[in-house]
Formats: C-alpha cells, sequence, structure tokens
C-alpha cells in the first residue's frame, strides 16, 4: 500500500507526534487516519491512553474472569499495529463511564483525577520522547464524555509543564459539516430505511448531533484550523483499525455497520482546533 504523504524532508524533517486520548478505541474514531498518514511520512507517533477503558463492554468469549484491561489492552495493540504507531503508553487512570454514572464518584477515575497530577504524568511522556506535537482533544472533549473533558484539561496543562514546549492540536468535530452530512441524498435514504424497520429517526438524529451532555458535539467550522481530508486506502486503515476493538459493539459496531459510503463520509475527514491560532479552515495536514 503506497503512502499519499511525502517522506520527510530536510525542510520538513521526522517530529515526534504525541497523541492523548481517553479511552482504547477512541484513537479510530478520532484521530487515526492522521496517525497512519504521520507514520507513513516518517514521523514517530506515540498514543497514549488516559484510562484503561474498563467500563467498557465484556465480550461474549471473555467469560466472567477474564481480564478485560488487559483484552482491551491488546485490541489498541491491534489498532497500533495496522496504523504505524511506534508506541503505546497509559496513563493509569480508571474509566469515568458516561455522563451520571456512578463511576464519575471512583477516586481513581480520570474525572476525578488532580489535573497536575495527570499532567505531570503527561508531561514525563512529551520529556522522555523529546514532542514536537501533542494531540489533544477540544475544550468540550469533542462530545462531553467526563474523561474527554478531562483530556482536553490534562492536554492543555501538559504543554505548560514539557520541558521543551510542543505544538497543541485538539481533535475536534465538525458542527457544520454534521449538519450538512446529514441533509445528503445518500444519508436521507439510509435513515428511510431505519425508519421503514421501526427506527426513530428524529433520535438518531439526536444522538449524532448532540454528545453524552446532550450538547452539541463538536465546534463551528469557524473554529477549526485544519480539515485532513483522508485517501481512501486511508480510510481502509481506520476501518481496520476500528475493527481491531471489536469487544465495543455498542459504538464501534454500529460505526463498522455503517455502509462504506457513509462511512466516508462520517469518518472520511479530521479536524483538528489549533489554539491561539485565528487562521481560516485549511484542507490540508497540519505537518
Amino acid at each position: 500500500m503506497t503512502s499519499s504523504a511525502a517522506a520527510p524532508t530536510s525542510a520538513t524533517p521526522p517530529l515526534t507526534i504525541v497523541v492523548l486520548h481517553a479511552h482504547p478505541d477512541d484513537e479510530t474514531s478520532q484521530t487515526a487516519g492522521l496517525m497512519a498518514l504521520a507514520a507513513r511520512a516518517g514521523h514517530r507517533v506515540v498514543v497514549v491512553f488516559a484510562t484503561d477503558g474498563d467500563h467498557g463492554q465484556r465480550p461474549e468469549d471473555l467469560g466472567p474472569d477474564g481480564d478485560l484491561v488487559e483484552h482491551r489492552r491488546g485490541e489498541a495493540r491491534c489498532s497500533a499495529r495496522v496504523l504505524g504507531t511506534a508506541r503505546i503508553d497509559w496513563l493509569g487512570y480508571r474509566d469515568s463511564g458516561m455522563t451520571g454514572w456512578p463511576q464519575n464518584d471512583d477516586p481513581r477515575c480520570l474525572h476525578r483525577a488532580d489535573v497536575d497530577e495527570a499532567a505531570g504524568r503527561l508531561a514525563r511522556i512529551l520529556d522522555r520522547e523529546d514532542a514536537d506535537v501533542l494531540i489533544g482533544y477540544d475544550h468540550h472533549g469533542i462530545y462531553g464524555h467526563p474523561d474527554h473533558i478531562a483530556v482536553h484539561r490534562i492536554g492543555a496543562r501538559a504543554v505548560e509543564l514539557a520541558a521543551r514546549r510542543p505544538r497543541l492540536l485538539e481533535a475536534t468535530q465538525n458542527q457544520d459539516a454534521q449538519v450538512a452530512m446529514l441533509g445528503r441524498p445518500e444519508v436521507s435514504e439510509l435513515f428511510a430505511q431505519f425508519a421503514a424497520a421501526g427506527s426513530d429517526v428524529a433520535e438518531l438524529r439526536e444522538m449524532i448531533l448532540k454528545g453524552d451532555d446532550r450538547q452539541i458535539v463538536g465546534v463551528p467550522e469557524a473554529d477549526i484550523a485544519w480539515a485532513i481530508d483522508l485517501p481512501d486506502d486511508v480510510i481502509a486503515l481506520k476501518r481496520e483499525a476500528m475493527a481491531c476493538h471489536a469487544s465495543q459493539t455498542s459504538d464501534i459496531g454500529l460505526m463498522l455497520a455503517l455502509p462504506e459510503n457513509i462511512y466516508a463520509l462520517a469518518f472520511g475527514t479530521e479536524y483538528l482546533v489549533e489554539p491561539g491560532s485565528d487562521q481560516p479552515m485549511r484542507r490540508a495536514r497540519p505537518f
């Protein structure tokens, strides 16, 4: 499989890019394409998971006594191999669960973590890697999940604590593009099929546009710095990496069940905010 990205030259030396995600599987829906493109271009890509995903779904074949955390770590390793990720690190926090779950009160969970303590753990990874770039999440954690909001705060603080401050980018969703996608004929046709099968289409639209805390997902296009349009072969890689997290059938399973053309519409472009930048959105790679 050939790369659509040029290898680094003397003008664009190899970078070390650290990507922070809340849970194993989040990388595949948010930044997998950019990670794969960066690795192809010769950059070192390190993914850091803030939690162990211990409140994810337990696959039936694991049984009641199987180690769910180790299982999900294995899925993360599978995804890393697909995307060309050089290293995986873990911050060591418990999954906080969704907004309002009892797990939000667990003192070991990411939602309850001291920001400076968690950012210090991440900053030590940034220092070890001598990172050039850190990718975290937008101010709303993309969709309002407690762990995702924590990732935003931890990433923003970690760049301040690092010995050499890396460039900060934040993964997001494009609110305007989401609304436009829902109005496309092929999506309307798919929703008509869901309606015929008895699904509540209004509820489906709400699920797409609003997050875990019922606020709008992502940010307006005017706040986005970078739109990375993925070539077809990278979209296929993204889908392959997603399939590594097969245990998570309630979300990853639904994404993988989308027809290929709808999947490409939903996941074929990745978006980044660049704090401190006021540039209009560029359809280009940031490195």
